[in-house]
């Protein structure tokens, strides 16, 4: 009798022939559900995954279940560019699903073979982002994921994430999947840490509920719970005593550490002196000696001895909370590596014979640290929407890990595998596991933006369509609209650009860029130079608008002092100050009607406001949303405007009376931004949100369009081509739905 193995390789064979013959935009649903099961049974999964055009047909769930989480090295390329973007294919057309694998190779500048499908309803022309480093997202949390820890089950290597969803879940490293779902806390899943006790693996979990959990990994039951702190609890870790008692140690609002017996759950004592929050503990070891660490919003380290609880170090040096703590021995040093709100990471020689290093890299708070003591490695997660890696023998930075859409707050680091990997958890409620071993080395692409665009506009230059765009690295760039190449960079800014737009004065295309500190600067596209600075805002501008009001060049800003200010783009001339908004001001734009100029804006009042810019006055209210309006765009050929909101909608309104004609609703959470343009004879509405999706809404039929495009700040359209600004990139991509 044939093996299985031989088994499953005949039916991959007969498959596949029978694919040879209908091709795979045809194959037999049958087939394209469970050929890879078959072909991973059989041994030959790699051979038939560098196929893109079989990618985009199979089932998305069986086939990265097949695949797993990436990180064997034998796969070919193509498979692992299909892992990062497995998540956003569920639910999708072969079509969509092909579109969003070319995007993901564009954003990761790398070749793939692939036709345009006739029936894509849109396709990407470039993207011009920094390659990240490999990693799978996995998805399952209904919230942020606050914390992970690694262990090991006897299915391989397993990580522990708790998150404000109030479950613990545990994945398997090597499928990439929810193996159990722990339930029991009523509170966020602050702090999780992992151990083993008579040969069981456990967990325990610190929460808002202010109690401390244990679990046994193998069963998912619950096997104590341990009471005494009077608020949440926010940190925990595990050690033993120099008896070698197994102990759990907690930290939390109540400004206390407390050890509990991990056996029996007993009270073994409290350490007292914090006087601020207890943020983070680890255990170390110094001289035989077992100690706690623990740091706190009083922004130091203390160091207690875990037999006894009496202090033996204080550490002093960050400026804020200590939000992270890690201890273990690297090349026979016993070090602990701290982060916390002042940015920096530090690393203590617990013996005290040097002097405490500072890693500088991160741009936000550090929340969480981990350790590969063997490698002499830490890995420290941030606010700043990345994780680090820092080779602790020399202090340099090693490797950055970007793509989560919001700032991190977990981090852990093992082995799956042999392979040594990172498992990073953030408030985008996502999971992602990181290959190390695969990973370059950072380096900065000048050629590329450096850090998240937040803004994006088109112009042209001579006959040449051209974006420009506006990021957090202080710089405005320009770019062929046509294939993305880059054509310069606008630099002067001080802070942050966080919108550009653009129109024509006196017959040279011109952008005017707002951001931070309250800065607007005006620029000749045409020779790069900066014709003016508009000032008059008190803080930062946070939309802009630039357009030919008549013959006449105007400029709009937006500003978080609350007011809409009106400038002439010749000669920088301050023309009015709008006061109205009783709260920031989001944004603003400017359209005629009825032969007169106005401008809409919007703000965190929840108003839309029309404005007569010849007198200076607001001419209406407009009342409707229930949250932030974040974004108003007027639309082309029609006195109407749109408007976007942190309410999940967006509005379209009557300029001529204020009325309200249509509500467009289909975005799962805030929407951050939209525009609105003409493709071919349809007026449409671009919009994005915080679910990670884009929608081209026509404004005639109301139909709508879904892109999956993650962390997407600002939008432009030109002809059929649509530019995004988002956390990672700026790009393009072709509405081929709205092509006549």
């Amino acid at each position: 009798m044939r093996e299985e193995p031989e088994i499953e390789a005949v039916i991959v064979r007969r498959l596949r022939a029978l694919a040879g013959v209908d091709n795979w935009e045809r194959v037999n649903p049958y087939t394209a559900r469970y050929l890879a099961a078959h072909a991973r049974a059989a041994g030959g999964l790699a051979a038939l995954v560098d196929d893109a055009a079989y990618l985009v047909v199979a089932d998305p769930e069986i086939l990265s279940a097949a695949l797993g989480t990436g990180l064997d090295h034998g796969l070919p390329e193509l498979a692992r560019l299909y892992l990062r973007c497995a998540h956003l294919l569920r639910g999708l057309s072969p079509d969509e699903r092909a579109a969003i694998l070319a995007l993901t190779a564009a954003q990761q500048g790398e070749p793939i073979s692939l036709a345009v499908p006739p029936n894509a309803p849109w396709w990407p022309k470039w993207a011009r982002f920094p390659a990240t480093p490999y990693h799978r997202v996995l998805e399952g949390h209904d919230g942020p994921v606050r914390c992970v820890a690694a262990a090991v089950l006897d299915s391989g290597a397993v990580a522990v994430t708790g998150g404000e969803d109030q479950t613990v879940r545990v994945w398997d490293l090597t499928v990439g999947a929810t193996v159990r779902i722990l339930e029991g806390h009523s509170g966020t899943v602050r702090a999780v840490a992992t151990t083993t006790l008579d040969g069981r693996p456990l967990a325990v979990t610190a929460s808002d509920d202010a109690t401390v959990r244990v679990w046994d990994l193998t069963s998912g039951r619950p096997l104590r719970v341990l009471e005494g702190h009077d608020r949440w609890v926010g940190a925990v870790a595990v050690g033993r005593t120099a008896a070698g008692t197994p102990v759990v140690v907690s930290g939390g609002a109540d400004r206390k550490v407390r050890i509990w017996d991990l056996a029996d759950g007993t009270p073994v004592g409290a350490l007292e002196g914090h006087t601020r929050s207890v943020r983070s503990v680890a255990t170390a070891e110094l001289d035989g000696r077992p100690l706690v660490i623990s740091g706190g919003a009083d922004h130091v380290l203390r160091c207690w001895d875990l037999s006894d609880g009496s202090p033996s170090r204080l550490l002093e040096g960050h400026t804020g909370w200590v939000l992270g703590v890690r201890a273990g021995r690297v090349g026979g040093r016993p070090l602990a590596v701290s982060t916390g709100d002042d940015h920096s990471v530090r690393v203590w020689d617990l013996t005290g014979e040097s002097r405490p290093q500072v890693l500088d890299g991160h741009t936000g708070w550090g929340r969480s640290v981990a350790l590969m003591a063997d490698r002499a490695l830490a890995v420290t997660a941030g606010a700043d929407r990345t994780a680090r890696v820092w080779d602790l023998t020399d202090g340099t930075q090693q490797q950055v890990l970007s793509g989560h859409l919001t700032g991190l707050h977990g981090v852990e680091a093992t082995v799956v595998d042999d392979r040594p990997v990172a498992v990073t958890t953030g408030a985008d409620a996502t999971v992602r596991i990181w290959d190390l071993a695969g990973a370059a080395r950072h380096s900065q692409d000048a050629t590329i933006h450096a850090d998240r665009v937040l803004s994006v506009a088109t112009a042209v230059l001579g006959e040449r369509p051209v974006a420009v765009s506006g990021a957090t690295d202080r710089t405005v760039r320009l770019w062929d609209l046509t294939d993305g190449t880059p054509l310069g960079v606008l630099e002067g800014h001080t802070g942050w650009v966080g919108r550009v737009e653009t129109t024509v004065a006196e017959d040279r295309p011109i952008a005017v860029s707002g951001g931070a500190h309250g800065e607007v600067r005006v620029w000749d596209l045409t020779t790069r130079r900066e014709l003016l600075r508009l000032r008059g805002h008190e803080s930062s501008v946070l939309d802009v608008d630039a357009v030919l009001l008549g013959d006449r060049p105007t400029g709009l800003t937006a500003g978080n002092d609350a007011t809409v200010r009106v400038w002439d783009l010749v000669d920088g001339e301050e023309l009015h100050v709008l006061h109205g908004h009783t709260g920031g001001l989001r944004t603003v734009c400017a359209t005629m009607l009825e032969r007169k100029p106005i401008a809409v804006s919007g703000g965190t009042d929840c108003t839309v406001r029309i404005w007569d810019l010849e007198e200076g006055v607001q001419v209406r209210l407009l009342d409707g949303h229930t949250g932030w309006v974040r974004e108003v765009a007027a639309v082309p050929g029609r006195p109407s405007a749109v408007s976007a909101s942190d309410d999940g909608t967006l509005r379209v309104w009557e300029l001529a009376d204020g009325s309200q004609s249509a509500v467009l609703t289909g975005h799962d959470g805030p929407v951050l931004t939209c525009t609105a343009a003409m493709v071919g004879d349809r007026t449409i509405a671009v919009s994005a949100g915080e679910d990670d999706t884009v929608r081209v809404w026509d404004l005639d039929s109301g139909r709508h369009l879904r892109i999956p495009l993650s962390g997407c700040y600002d939008m432009a359209v030109h002809g059929s081509a649509l530019a995004a600004a988002t956390h990672l990139g700026v790009c393009a991509v072709e509405l081929r739905e709205f092509l006549p």
